[in-house]
């Protein structure tokens, strides 16, 4: 019964570990989702390749060129950034990614290593 323990911390250690390198580890993501209107909730759908370019900066393509995001904050859990028209989240253990835009709009996209 005490084996039990030691094992199930370990692979929530390596669950961890693993999850939370995903993103760094393979420099790009391949991100799709919703765009989700403000009024009335309609949906359309939403395409993003990201790029990791360095430590301090993130490349984002949403089908229209380039688009160079600055990293605010970077912890276990989430990555957080900004553009000059969106605010970006992106959750390092499910790999979703939330892009709030200015003009009220929110994306909700699902990212897998590319």
């Amino acid at each position: 019964m005490g084996r039990g323990i030691p094992i199930a911390f370990f692979a929530i250690v390596l669950c961890s570990a693993v999850g939370g390198q995903a993103y760094s580890e393979n420099n790009q993501l391949s991100c799709s989702g919703d765009d989700i209107e403000p009024i009335g909730l309609s949906k359309s759908p939403i395409t993003a390749q990201l790029s990791f370019a360095s430590p301090k900066g993130i490349s984002f393509d949403l089908g229209k060129g380039n688009i160079k995001a600055t990293i605010t904050n970077d912890n276990k859990i989430t990555l957080r950034f900004h553009t000059a028209d969106f605010d970006g989240e992106f959750f390092k253990y499910t790999n979703d990614l939330f892009l709030i835009y200015r003009s009220g709009h929110l994306a909700k996209l699902l990212c897998t290593p590319k």
